[in-house]
């Protein structure tokens, strides 16, 4: 299964990036929506779950994780990819007709400077930096895919690494529905439970940038969203710049590992 996954990658590198994996850097995987080689034929689209992306995660960390293939079945299945850093928790959606225009920034009355930034960030959001492989099986009625945007986090992923850690390295304070869901995905988290084996799996899936020096999670970005107060536009501004400014150097960074890792791996 991995051949296969690898195959696929090759291919696309020759048809799609001119033959040199680092192109993958400036890559939007939104424009695979149509493409029934690399997209998600017969399936909704998701730039996070294509089939070159399943590829991706076959070929990083098939060794890492158990029964993960190219060929899972899409219901109950064990893994799903996620992306890492949202575009629509600050932002907001774009407005139906109006290209480039986004509902959450509308609402704070933004320059023509600031709305490019975010149509910027909107290319940079399905770069391959953004993507990352988590286990899917239901706890409680819900997916860490899922949870992960709808409590006090807000999709940020600082966040989820933070309150993650807490329950792998047993911390007093721990949620109580991450806690089922870390059980039930077991398959996953078992072998990175503990301070040690949490820097291993940091390693694994190039989250370095998301940790201090002692290769723990630490707050990156105000927990701000369009939602929050609009009445506030200058701190919206001022968070949503922080946020903007710090997401392009993480999705670049982790981008670059990735690619090293696959150009690696592939040959």
């Amino acid at each position: 299964m991995t051949h296969h996954a690898a195959a696929l990658i090759q291919n696309f590198i020759s048809d799609t990036l001119a033959g040199d994996i680092n192109n993958f850097r400036t890559f939007d995987f939104k424009s695979l929506k149509n493409s029934a080689k690399y997209g998600a034929p017969g399936e909704n689209f998701d730039c996070d779950d294509t089939l070159l992306m399943r590829a991706i995660y076959t070929v990083l960390w098939g060794s890492e994780f158990p029964g993960l293939s190219m060929e899972q079945p899409t219901a109950g299945r064990r893994y799903r990819g996620d992306t890492m850093n949202s575009f629509h928790t600050m932002f907001g959606r774009e407005i139906a007709g109006k290209p480039g225009f986004f509902a959450g920034v509308e609402k704070y009355a933004p320059s023509e400077e600031f709305r490019e930034r975010v149509r910027r960030f909107g290319k940079l959001c399905s770069n391959l930096g953004n993507y990352i492989l988590l286990p899917h099986w239901y706890a409680c009625g819900t997916t860490l895919n899922f949870y992960r945007g709808t409590n006090e986090w807000h999709d940020f992923f600082d966040r989820f690494l933070i309150e993650l850690c807490k329950v792998l390295c047993n911390a007093e304070e721990q949620d109580e529905r991450l806690i089922r869901l870390v059980e039930v995905n077991g398959f996953y988290f078992d072998q990175r439970k503990g301070e040690e084996n949490f820097r291993k799996m940091v390693k694994t899936l190039f989250l370095e940038d998301y940790c201090g020096s002692d290769g723990m999670p630490r707050k990156l970005f105000p927990c701000n969203f369009h939602w929050r107060d609009t009445n506030d536009r200058e701190q919206y501004f001022h968070d949503a710049n922080i946020y903007l400014d710090k997401t392009q150097s993480l999705i670049l960074s982790r981008c670059s590992k990735m690619i090293s890792a696959l150009d690696s791996a592939l040959n």
